[in-house]
């Protein structure tokens, strides 16, 4: 029979199990560490070594990210993340709409912006393609790009 601090030891992994169960680099693991997103312990080698349930947290963070959230955001809104009971709930929904919002504002945006470049394309010029004030932003590999 194992004793409880053989168990503990076999639900507790290193940094480095974690990554790869998780697939967030160590040094993300290290980052939502120091901003609270994830806690550790020492082992006796001194060691960071984290509970099984750190997976399943880094997917929710992972989750977060993914939809636009900031790290700031996430640490205010994580805890009602499978707890819409929590007290910090209602600020969590009014920022998950505020998202929806700006993801909608930006669907719109690209849907001009590819528009136009089927209108450039096909006529070889945009006519009126950008109306004063309006701001035009487009999705280039990795870069956001802004025409105005």
């Amino acid at each position: 029979m194992p004793t409880a601090g053989r168990h503990e030891q076999e639900t507790m992994m290193r940094i480095g199990e974690l990554s790869e169960r998780s697939g967030a680099s160590p040094r993300s693991i290290r980052y939502y560490e120091s901003v609270g997103l994830l806690t550790s312990a020492r082992d006796g080698n001194g060691y960071r070594v984290f509970e099984a349930d750190a997976v399943e947290q880094i997917a929710k963070i992972k989750l977060l990210l993914q939809v636009g959230l900031d790290i700031a955001d996430i640490v205010a809104v994580l805890p009602c993340v499978g707890d819409p009971d929590a007290l910090r709930c209602a600020q969590a929904r009014r920022r998950f709409d505020e998202q929806i919002t700006r993801i909608d504002r930006q669907q719109r945006v690209l849907a001009r912006a590819r528009s136009l470049l089927f209108e450039l394309r096909s006529e070889g010029a945009a006519a009126a393609a950008v109306v004063s004030g309006e701001s035009v932003r487009a999705v280039s590999g990795n870069l956001t790009v802004g025409i105005h």
